[in-house]
């Protein structure tokens, strides 16, 4: 049905406006658009039954594609199809705008500032702004990398920041990527984050600006030493088991990630990560944990984090980094114990879109964790783990 799907004029207009209010709503809840005589007349004056059925048909097409559902009151002795208030559910907003020919507003501008890019750097006018090397590459990664969030800029002013990034990649300079995305847009720090590409296309030289080093909060056994080392996902668990040792995790030397960047490649260079001591141990200091972490020590490494997908995949990234990490096994049998009657549903806990990472790596994850969360669709948080 979905790619048999006529444009009609009266279901385009609809879908038009529903994906218009959508983009306006600043609400969590679905968005929805009444069909009143302001919205669809046609609905309303229809004169012949038939006319009226025609278009109730063309509505019941529109949903048999999943994109909107109808949402309609009841039926009463003697009510008509507009007395029973009825009401389009946007439910798919990119399959709808495609099928409508809607382009979302952000990417209109993103397109307008395209076309004036190129006619800067391509006139007399690239006189008042700075001109990459390859124009044309810059343009095509934009138009792949959209920078929405310089939406709320005019396009001169979008434009002027872009050339001040041309000048700091030109200049040679070094600083700190945030830094260096705060002074050229506006105090938007985050902006040139993953933009490795586009900072190469602007003249930039490797290593011109820097990440932010990794910070990892290391909580060491009583004496200092240790046998293996287990990442905590979230902190409220990293620290109740550094306060509440027990056999399973008591030789364990306990790492927390801010933000859990733990996989990152920089993670093992000195000049990438940072080590902070929780708490001084016993005669413990942190060149145990830095043989480890920076040189050629071998130290079994797990994950325990929450027990659904993207718990998962930062299991499977950190493999990238440890060959040999694998899913924390008492930790995880506790959760899984769990699902059957426990844990909640992927939209209870703004979980929905979470992507199922297919395989991690680790046999304990592929042959147990996943299949029981596809079998029971649930997942459990890991501070669900009891400690006693």
């Amino acid at each position: 049905m979905t790619a048999m799907l006529a444009v009609h004029p009266f279901i385009q207009r609809l879908a038009m406006a529903l994906l218009a209010k959508a983009e306006r709503s600043t609400g969590q809840g679905p968005v929805r658009l009444p069909l009143d005589r302001k919205t669809a007349p046609e609905l309303h004056a229809a004169a012949h039954a038939d006319q009226l059925q025609l278009l109730i048909m063309l509505l019941d097409d529109l949903c048999e594609t999943g994109w909107v559902g109808l949402q309609i009151e009841p039926p009463r002795a003697f009510s008509s199809f507009t007395d029973r208030k009825p009401r389009l559910e946007l439910r798919n907003f990119d399959e709808l705008a495609a099928w409508a020919g809607y382009t979302p507003q952000a990417l209109r501008w993103q397109r307008q500032w395209l076309e004036h890019l190129a006619m800067q750097w391509a006139t007399a006018a690239a006189s008042t702004s700075i001109v990459p090397n390859d124009p044309r590459m810059v343009l095509d990664y934009l138009a792949r990398n959209p920078m929405t969030q310089l939406e709320g800029l005019s396009l001169d002013e979008a434009t002027r920041s872009l050339s001040a990034l041309i000048g700091l990649c030109r200049s040679g300079r070094s600083m700190a990527l945030r830094e260096a995305s705060a002074r050229v847009f506006q105090g938007r720090s985050k902006l040139l984050d993953s933009r490795d590409e586009l900072l190469r296309l602007l003249g930039a030289v490797p290593g011109q600006f820097s990440e932010p080093p990794i910070q990892l909060l290391l909580a060491l056994p009583g004496d200092g030493s240790f046998t293996d080392v287990l990442f905590v996902e979230n902190l409220v668990t990293f620290e109740h088991m550094a306060d509440m040792r027990a056999p399973a995790w008591d030789r364990s030397l306990l790492v927390y990630a801010a933000g859990f960047r733990g996989s990152a490649r920089r993670l093992r260079s000195r000049s990438g990560s940072r080590l902070y001591l929780r708490m001084p141990s016993a005669g413990g200091d942190l060149s145990a944990a830095e043989s480890w972490l920076f040189g050629a020590a071998q130290v079994p490494v797990s994950f325990f984090g929450d027990l659904d997908f993207a718990g998962m995949q930062i299991l499977a990234s950190l493999r990238e980094v440890f060959p040999g990490a694998g899913a924390w096994h008492p930790g995880y049998r506790a959760l899984t114990r769990l699902l059957p009657q426990g844990g909640h549903l992927p939209d209870q806990a703004s979980k929905g879109l979470q992507v199922d990472p297919g395989e991690t790596g680790c046999g304990y994850a592929d042959q147990e964790l996943l299949p029981a969360m596809r079998l029971h669709g649930r997942f459990v948080d890991q501070e669900a783990f009891g400690l006693t």
